[in-house]
This record gives structure tokens, sequence and C-alpha cells, in this order.
């Protein structure tokens, strides 16, 4: 009978301080936890990048959400990194675009060099379409500019044992 009663006591006992934290208004906060650098889960009762929310006693709608300010910081950093993105990505589409005038500009130069040394005589067209030749003097320096084109528009001479491409 001893026992049976001592028994109670104990579990009227634990009663009375469960009853007797809560009502003291002791409770349980959020438990987060994250993995940080090292790869060592941490755990928390504040919410840090990354966190995952494990024990709550508060219904929430996610359960990975960060707290109201940290999602607005959240908000604005993922904005910046958008722009930054988007920056990138048409820096890169101009970098593209030049390049391929480039290569467009350096053919037309080579093919124009190309016409100039295989003709044995060269024009210029004026206004009206009338053809005008070239002495051999302004012929020779024609080629000789021709060439010099070819250099700045592609960054060299064209190779003169082949025809240009």
């Amino acid at each position: 009978m001893r026992r049976h009663t001592a028994i109670r006591l104990g579990l009227l006992a634990s009663g009375f301080l469960t009853a007797g934290f809560a009502a003291s208004g002791a409770r349980a906060e959020d438990i987060w936890k994250w993995v940080d650098a090292q790869g060592h889960a941490q755990y928390s009762d504040h919410w840090t990048p990354g966190a995952v929310l494990i024990k709550s006693d508060h219904p929430r709608d996610n359960d990975t959400a960060p707290p109201s300010d940290d999602r607005a910081q959240l908000n604005t950093t993922n904005r910046r990194i958008d722009e930054d993105l988007s920056r990138e990505a048409a820096q890169r589409a101009v970098q593209k675009d030049q390049a391929t005038a480039r290569e467009a500009q350096c053919k037309q130069a080579k093919d124009h060099y190309q016409k100039a040394i295989e003709a044995r005589r060269i024009y210029r067209e004026d206004k009206s379409g009338e053809r005008t030749y070239l002495t051999d003097d302004e012929a020779d320096k024609a080629r000789v500019q021709a060439r010099m084109d070819v250099q700045n528009a592609c960054g060299s001479a064209p190779d003169s044992s082949s025809p240009a491409s």
C-alpha cells in the first residue's frame, strides 16, 4: 500500500510541477537547425539563413520561412542579385554582338583586299555610277590601304600565301 501511495504522490508532484511551469509562462521556443561551414549540425532558438524549423509551439504556414524582417532583407538581396545577373547577361550579349560585328568587318576587309590584289585595274565609282580608273600609282596606294584596313579590322595582316577565306 505504501508503494502505491508513493507512486501516486510522485505522479501528483510531477503534475503540479508541469502545471506550475505552464502557469508561470515558461514555454518552449522555436528550434531551428542548420549546418555550419564545417558540416556540423547546429541548433538555435533564432532563425539564421538556411535554417529549418524543427520544433515550434506556434502554427506556421511555412516551416522554413524566416521572420518577416529577415524576409524583407532576403527579398532585397534577391532583387539585387537578379539585377546583377541581368546586367552580366546583357554585358555578355553585347560582347558577343561586338565580336560578331568585328568578324564581319574583318571578312569584309579581307574580301576587299583580295579583290584589290586580284584585279588588274582598280576603279572608283562616283555618285552617278560612272567608273574612274586609277593610275598604277593610285592602285598601289589603294592596295596598301586595303591591306592596312585588314590589319585594323582583323588585328593582323592577311596571309599573302593563300587567298582570303
